[in-house]
C-alpha cells in the first residue's frame, strides 16, 4: 500500500511540475507580448534594405513608404533607408537572412522575391524571409527618348520583325517586370522572346541609357512621367489593362493599340527569417494603418499605383500563386530551363 502511495504523490507531484511549467511558459509568453505592445517598439531606429540602387521604381516606394510612417506619427523612431544592390535584389535578400531574427529590420522588395531566385538560382526567396504586407500594384511604361526614329508601336514592331535580336531594349533586371513586358510585346508581335536583346540597368542607370541613346526604347515605372512631361521621354504605351487617370490619361495602353499585352507588378515589405511574432505583428498593423492616411491616398493618386494592400496569410497566398505563374512564364519566354 505504502508503494502504491509512493507511486500516486509521484504521479501528482510529476503533474503540478508539468502544470506551473507550462503556466509559467504562458506567462512569460503574454507577458512578452504585452511589452511589445505597450508601445515599448520600436526602442531603436528602423533599417529598411532596398535591394537596388537610388532612383528606381522599388527605391522610390521604399522612401515613401518610410516617409509616411514617420510623418503621420504611426512608427515613433526614424526608419532609414539604406540601399543594397546587386544580382536583382538577391544581396538584399541574403542580408535579410543573415539577420535572422533582427527586430529592427526590413526589406522593401516586389516581384524580385519571386522571379530572382526562379532565374539565377540565387539561395532565397520569399520563402527564406517573413511576408510582412503588400502594398499596392503599379503598371510598365514603354518609352523611348525624344529624338528617338521610333514614334509608335507599330514602328518598333516592324524592328522587331526586321531582327529582334538587333532591337536593345533597356530596363530593370533580368526577369523583372519590364523584361516580362516587354518580352511579352515581342511575342504578340510573332517574334522570339528568348533571342531580344535586353539590356539590364540598377535603379535610374536605365533612365541614363535611354535618354543617352544606348539602347532603342526602355521599359520602366510610372516614375518616368516626370521625363515625359519634361519633354526628355516619350511614352509608346502603358501595361494596364485600361487607360489611367490624371497625367496618365493620354497615354495609350498596349491593348488599345491592338496588342494582347498586360502586367503589374507589386511592391512589399518583408522581415528576417524568425522575426518575433509581436513585431511581425506590429508592422502589419501599421501598415495597415498607413494605407488608409490621405498622406498615402494623396501618393496613390500622384504615382497611380493601385491599391492592393494584403497582408498575412493573404499575402503569403498570394506569393506562392505568383511563384507558380511566374515560372511557367518564364520557361515559355526562355528566360529558366523547364
Amino acid at each position: 500500500m505504502k508503494t502504491i502511495n509512493k507511486a500516486v504523490a509521484t504521479s501528482q507531484f510529476s503533474f503540478c511540475k508539468m502544470f506551473f511549467s507550462a503556466a509559467a511558459s504562458i506567462l512569460l509568453i503574454a507577458g512578452f507580448n504585452q511589452t511589445w505592445a505597450q508601445d515599448a517598439y520600436p526602442t531603436k531606429d528602423i533599417q529598411l534594405i532596398i535591394p537596388f540602387a537610388p532612383g528606381g521604381g522599388v527605391d522610390q516606394f521604399g522612401r515613401t513608404v518610410a516617409r509616411v510612417l514617420n510623418d503621420e506619427k504611426i512608427v515613433n523612431k526614424p526608419i532609414q533607408v539604406a540601399n543594397k544592390p546587386g544580382a536583382g535584389g538577391a544581396n538584399g535578400m541574403a542580408e535579410m537572412v543573415k539577420r535572422k531574427g533582427d527586430p529592427n529590420l526590413l526589406l522593401g522588395i516586389a516581384t524580385h522575391a519571386v522571379v530572382t531566385p526562379l532565374m539565377l538560382g540565387t539561395p532565397h526567396s520569399y520563402k527564406n524571409m517573413t511576408p510582412i504586407a503588400k502594398i499596392f500594384s503599379e503598371y510598365v511604361l514603354l518609352v523611348v527618348r525624344t529624338e528617338s526614329p521610333i514614334k509608335t508601336l507599330k514602328d518598333l514592331e516592324a524592328l522587331i520583325r526586321k531582327d529582334v535580336s538587333k532591337v536593345k531594349i533597356g530596363g530593370a533586371s533580368i526577369g523583372s517586370s519590364d523584361h516580362i513586358t516587354i518580352a511579352k510585346f515581342v511575342r504578340a508581335v510573332g517574334a522570339d522572346a528568348s533571342k531580344m536583346t535586353f539590356l539590364a540597368y540598377s535603379g535610374g542607370e536605365s533612365n541614363a541609357a535611354i535618354l543617352g541613346g544606348h539602347v532603342d526604347a526602355g521599359m520602366g515605372g510610372l516614375d518616368l512621367i516626370d521625363l515625359v512631361t519634361a519633354g526628355k521621354m516619350r511614352v509608346l504605351a502603358i501595361s494596364s489593362a485600361q487607360r489611367l487617370g490624371g497625367d496618365f490619361k493620354a497615354i495609350p495602353t498596349f491593348v488599345e493599340q491592338g496588342y494582347d499585352v498586360t502586367h503589374s507588378t507589386w511592391r512589399g515589405i518583408f522581415g528576417p527569417p524568425e522575426m518575433p511574432a509581436p513585431v511581425v505583428q506590429f508592422w502589419r498593423d501599421s501598415l495597415a494603418k498607413m494605407v488608409k492616411t490621405n498622406a498615402w491616398k494623396a501618393e496613390l493618386t500622384k504615382n497611380q499605383w493601385v491599391d492592393t494592400f494584403e497582408s498575412s496569410d493573404a499575402f503569403l497566398a498570394s506569393l506562392n500563386k505568383d511563384q507558380e505563374s511566374y515560372s511557367v512564364l518564364l520557361q515559355q519566354l526562355g528566360l529558366v530551363k523547364k
